[in-house]
């Protein structure tokens, strides 16, 4: 049995009774975009002006993320010259857990949580350094 067609009175009424809702659903959405800006400026104002809470209350998240992203170096060598000073220091070649603390002891500054992560592949990717034994690296010649 071939499905019923509705009438035009039919399909008018449906459409009138999604029509209501999806007003609701509208009024409801901006009561709640206008609670959330609230509580973002309370939280701003709690918290010290943060990029994310304005971006957030008025909807240009795009442009807040745009200003996060790579961060600029802590000092002003890069890791592998810090490395390479290191190294140049140890006639036998160094571990890199040493390495790692001897670079963070000679100023470089890190705000990663798996820093000996970072110098142990900085240690293995670059030609400057050469892999005596497992785990033990000096300059390469």
């Amino acid at each position: 049995m071939p499905p019923r067609t509705k009438t035009i009175a039919e399909l008018r009424r449906e459409l009138r009774v999604k029509e209501r809702v999806l007003g609701r659903l509208v009024l409801l959405r901006r009561r709640l975009a206008a609670r959330l800006a609230a509580l973002d400026r309370r939280i701003a104002s709690l918290h010290g002006a943060a990029r994310w809470v304005g971006a957030r209350a008025t909807g240009r998240r795009a442009k807040a993320r745009r200003g996060r992203g790579r961060r600029k170096r802590a000092t002003g060598k890069p890791l592998v010259s810090y490395i390479h000073a290191t190294l140049a220091r140890a006639k036998r070649g160094m571990r890199a857990k040493d390495v790692t603390k001897a670079v963070v002891k000679a100023g470089y500054r890190t705000y990663s949580k798996d820093f000996y992560g970072i110098v142990a592949a900085a240690l293995r990717d670059t030609s400057k350094f050469k892999r005596l034994k497992r785990g033990i690296y000096t300059l390469a010649a």
